[in-house]
């Protein structure tokens, strides 16, 4: 499209565009040259930036500096020095290779003296003198500054309550404004099935910063005192709805309704945009019932990589758009929705980008619709910052709040350094990616090819911006899951892990809460009982039982939950005949035949996890985080084994032959996966099996070999044998 054809305010965005980078482009200091300089260098060598993020991502994990040398020279040696450094560097590199191993303490300290100081101007140091300077030379220039603290993913609460201390005392810093925290944070082990509760907890800590963020106000330009500013990043979809939740929730209480805070939206989800509108509503009535506004951060994401290996891992789909272009469109929608003037009185609006387009874009459209207030931009510190100086003149000549200036600024102390190094493995993944505005900003100039390449994927996301779907990703609802008959690798020839549980959404919660209610016992649970079966005749006569009680209640007045018939010693004799003689032929089957009924087993699987995960509750005390992963693998044995012999009778000259008899003894602490994997291997290679699951799991193995029978296996074929610890077998 020519841009004679384009609407005047793109026309006019562009034309700004141009006009800012120009600019940008003459006040860019010597410093600043150097480094768009190297990294240029490492663009042009793309292997350099993986031995760059080897080293600082490996290298200092052990606090042992003998052994963190050990693995910077191994690094070093094995992939080369990085070609992008300046050459002193790379002189001083090799003198390390020859002599580092020598003197491993001093080396190892000034290797991290070194990283540090060439990335202060990314991540601020902690120490009190250093960041007191650096907040007031921020103040003199009339830019505010969000900090956030780096430090490892808390484990326990302990260090949450460390988290949250720490975060207090930064607030109470007379020179310190804004903060961004997690709720991941300030409370520890997050898990999405203990919602409510969870919740209670994040709001009482949340409440506590807010406190003191309103007890130490600051003054501000205009006279006034405000309360500091406590901003909730979002991490990742894991989090969406607890940190939404705990937003709304702790600034609904009335001694909150003056505060005004922040959150932050990530556009690379789809539903974000839903949950802007959500906040939106809600901002509205609060500021209704005469509250005060809060604040939106619109970011694009920054945890893709950890959305995409979750989603691998569990079997789920990817929560973010597949492509770049999709997830600018959605920026601008929500950007524009943001800008509505209603919508902005009642939710301020941060923008947080380093794409000239979108920030010219972000101020075309604030002028046009007359908006004075509420506008912030947002940049990293450190990242472009002639482009932020650039800003800061067009704030100084318009004299409007408009181009209102934060810089989201990362901090560590000395002693935590190296748990800031993740962050930095991120930044350079993200800033020298493909598709990203930063990895053709280094010395781009107006008219280049990388300027028409960022210029026509602006275009292309805006064209595109009210087309793109907002409905989440991830929508698996167990309660109403159907599935296909011939779901499975008997009717695909591929072979699919089973997917896990989404219980990050609500209706898979909902029917956490249905299993739970089913299974929990009371007064006036009947007791299940379990007949003791030898081949398909059930045992009629008298045997002794063995009872099971939750043990999750233990001094809870409840009955049994499971009787279980348990087989004598002639019992397991005649067993042993049974599927010794094969009365059903299950031997003689075909694999074809075995696979289908396998497959119908992995099907009645599927349909049972619930009661699967109920059993395993009340019967082995397991949690459902911990059996519903266990349901999954279940799945996957039953459906990989007789699809992997297949595979082999169709490659190979091997003439596959059943053992016979194969007695399954499962341990106690995996009591649905491994019996099941144990069973289903068995049975697909056509052996006749005698499963004796641990005495503490009998029931469930019960349920387990129902899903079997059920299927059409003969009883014959699979044979339950429960019986009392010390009677052979």
């Amino acid at each position: 499209m020519k841009k004679t054809d384009l609407p005047e305010i793109l026309r006019k965005t562009i034309a700004l565009a141009e006009k800012w980078q120009n600019r940008a482009n003459t006040l860019r200091t010597k410093d600043e040259l150097k480094q768009q300089q190297m990294m240029r260098r490492l663009l042009n060598h793309p292997s350099d930036k993986t031995v760059v993020m080897h080293l600082v991502d490996q290298s200092f994990r052990s606090g042992n500096p003998r052994r963190a040398v050990d693995q910077f020279r191994y690094l070093l040696e094995h992939h080369g020095i990085p070609r992008f450094f300046p050459q002193v560097e790379q002189w001083l590199l090799k003198i390390f290779l020859r002599f580092g191993n020598i003197l491993p303490q001093i080396s190892h300290s000034q290797i991290l003296r070194k990283i540090r100081a060439d990335t202060r101007r990314t991540i601020l140091p902690e120490e009190p003198e250093i960041l007191k300077a650096h907040l007031n030379k921020r103040q003199v220039e009339g830019v505010q500054v969000n900090l956030n603290h780096l430090g490892e993913a808390v484990l326990g609460d302990g260090e949450a309550l460390n988290r949250l201390k720490h975060y207090g005392e930064s607030l109470r810093n007379p020179d310190i404004h804004t903060i961004s925290i997690k709720i991941s944070n300030i409370v520890a082990q997050l898990h999405p099935l203990g919602f409510e509760n969870e919740l209670d907890l994040i709001c009482e800590r949340l409440s506590e910063l807010y406190r003191i963020a309103a007890e130490n106000p600051v003054l501000h330009s205009d006279g006034t005192r405000h309360a500091k500013f406590v901003n909730l990043d979002m991490e990742s979809y894991h989090d969406l709805d607890l940190t939404m939740a705990a937003f709304m929730r702790t600034l609904d209480q009335a001694e909150f309704k003056n505060l005004q805070a922040g959150i932050v939206l990530q556009a690379y989800l789809p539903d974000s945009f839903l949950r802007q509108q959500e906040l939106v509503k809600w901002a509205k009535k609060r500021v209704k019932n005469a509250g005060s506004p809060v604040k939106m951060r619109l970011v694009k994401g920054a945890n893709l990589v950890m959305e995409a290996v979750e989603a691998e891992i569990f079997g789920w789909p990817l929560t973010v758009f597949e492509s770049k272009i999709e997830t600018d469109a959605n920026f601008k929608r929500m950007l524009e929705f943001g800008l509505q003037p209603e919508n902005i009185a009642a939710v301020h609006f941060g923008l947080a980008s380093h794409n000239l387009f979108d920030l010219a874009y972000t101020h075309v459209l604030a002028e046009e619709r007359g908006i004075t207030e509420g506008l912030v931009f947002e940049m990293l510190e450190g990242m472009a910052d002639h482009v932020r100086r650039t800003l800061q003149e067009e704030k100084r000549k318009a004299k409007t709040k408009e181009t209102n200036l934060l810089l989201y600024t990362p901090v560590t102390s000395q002693d935590q350094f190296i748990s800031a190094i993740a962050y930095l493995v991120r930044r350079l993944d993200e800033n020298t990616s493909p598709d990203n505005f930063l990895r053709h900003s280094f010395d781009i100039r107006v008219g280049s090819s990388e300027w028409k390449f960022l210029e026509n994927q602006f275009l292309e996301a805006w064209q595109l911006k009210d087309k793109i779907s907002s409905e989440p990703r991830r929508q698996q609802n167990r309660d109403k899951e159907v599935f296909p008959e011939n779901l499975g690798t008997f009717a695909d020839s591929i072979f699919r892990n089973e997917a896990d549980t989404d219980w990050v959404l609500p209706e898979n919660r909902k029917w956490a809460d249905k299993i739970r209610k089913k299974w929990q016992p009371t007064a006036n649970t009947k007791v299940k009982i379990i007949p003791l079966y030898i081949g398909n005749s059930e045992i009629r006569s008298k045997r002794k039982q063995q009872l099971f009680f939750d043990p999750s209640q233990p001094a809870v007045d409840v009955p049994a939950i499971y009787s279980v018939a348990l087989a004598t010693k002639t019992d397991v004799k005649k067993a042993v005949k049974i599927a010794k003689d094969d009365p059903e032929q299950w031997r003689h089957t075909t694999l074809s035949e075995r696979h289908e009924l396998l497959s119908g087993a992995a099907l009645n699987m599927r349909k049972r996890r619930g009661d699967l995960i109920g059993a395993a509750a009340s019967v082995c005390g397991k949690t459902f985080y911990e059996s519903d992963p266990e349901i999954s693998e279940a799945i996957d044995f039953i459906e990989y084994y007789p699809h992997s012999l297949r595979l082999m009778e169709q490659h190979t000259s091997l003439k596959l032959s059943p053992l016979g008899v194969v007695l399954v003894i499962p341990p106690w602490n995996f009591p649905i996966a491994i019996p099941t994997g144990g069973v289903a291997a068995a049975l697909a290679c056509g052996n006749t099996v005698l499963f004796k699951p641990s005495p503490l799991a009998f029931p469930l193995g019960a349920e387990i070999a129902k899903c079997f029978w059920d299927a059409g296996i003969p009883r014959e074929a699979l044979q339950l044998v429960c019986c009392e610890n010390g009677e052979p077998i």
